[in-house]
């Protein structure tokens, strides 16, 4: 399945290490980017934000939805050191998925 493919592209680039917090919303994992060790931070397994727990998604000018999130996160975080870093966003069958450093 394409839901299977994604988690299994995902866990070949990123390794859970340790829980780094648990909220009302879910938990937060550190990890590693397998292709160069660099520290991640990731929500509990492959679990994501989802526009059908009421966020709102932005049309992007390349035609795909995301969003508003990720949006604000990647916008702030360029060029700007005080604040962590989106490495990547991931789409999931219902959900995305958001790579975050972890200094």
């Amino acid at each position: 399945s394409p839901a299977g493919k994604v988690q299994e592209t995902l866990q070949e680039r990123y390794r859970l290490v340790s829980l780094l917090g648990s909220g009302s919303i879910g938990s937060v994992y550190s990890g590693t980017r397998l292709a160069d060790g660099a520290p991640v931070r990731l929500p509990e397994p492959w679990h994501g934000i989802s526009p059908t727990e009421g966020i709102v998604v932005l049309p992007q000018p390349n035609g795909t939805h995301v969003p508003l999130e990720i949006v604000l996160v990647d916008k702030v975080s360029r060029g700007c050191a005080g604040i962590i870093q989106l490495l990547e966003w991931v789409e999931l069958p219902s959900n995305f998925l958001l790579v975050q450093e972890c200094p």
